[in-house]
């Protein structure tokens, strides 16, 4: 039986674990995909090589785990921002200004990169989850706005964002003025889809054109 370096077992599997998932991500980040084997995770982790298959089947777990670790940091993150308001306006400016902060944070290219057609397909399956999750929760914000347009107010607000994001990773702009330029880009499409008609409605100021063959009198 191995040694135990912890109060009890499943302490010491968390410990190991960490340890196994800093060692990949190290790697990932410092010497790219190709460097993750099992002999380099094993040398960084401090952890015997055929250990290594006591806690996950394939290295290619490893490369999932380093993705999956940041999710909860970024949901939780991302919901706070949201909590922070009532006006839907006001939220959805924190959705996409909180998704530029975590994915500066975690290195959202990079992350996107290490993940792409290598995950193994549970974790696929997980990260395809949360992302439909994380987006589902902003149409619902842009149906308060505009139900009839909320799914394309939707898409053109992540266009915006990952556009910003893809900037700021290549260092074309820095994170504040990233921020203020993101959150005036929003506003403003905002703003033009609060001035078109819902199902149903009519535009501001204009009143409904009345059905053919009446007149009014």
């Amino acid at each position: 039986m191995p040694k135990i370096n912890a109060p009890t077992v499943r302490e010491h599997h968390e410990q190991v674990m960490t340890s196994l998932i800093d060692a990949a991500e190290q790697i990932l980040r410092e010497e790219g995909p190709a460097a993750l084997t099992a002999g380099a995770v094993s040398s960084r982790a401090g952890v015997a090589r055929n250990s290594i298959y006591r806690y996950v089947e394939s290295i290619d777990d490893l490369r999932g785990l380093v993705v999956e670790r940041y999710m909860p940091g970024w949901f939780r993150a991302v919901q706070e921002a949201v909590d922070g308001s009532n006006d839907p306006r006001e939220q959805i400016v924190a959705w996409t200004i909180a998704n530029l902060e975590q994915a500066t944070i975690a290195g959202h290219g990079w992350l996107m990169r290490v993940g792409d057609g290598r995950l193994r397909p549970s974790a696929a399956r997980n990260v395809g989850k949360a992302h439909a999750t994380l987006f589902s929760g902003l149409g619902r914000l842009w149906g308060r706005i505009n139900p009839a347009r909320a799914r394309i107010g939707g898409v053109m607000t992540q266009g915006i964002l990952m556009s910003t994001m893809n900037a700021v990773e290549r260092h074309s702009i820095g994170l504040d003025e990233a921020r203020d330029s993101l959150g005036r880009a929003v506003r403003a499409l905002i703003d033009v889809f609060e001035e078109e008609p819902a199902a149903g409605r009519p535009h501001r100021g204009v009143s409904p054109r009345p059905p053919r063959g009446r007149r009014l009198r």
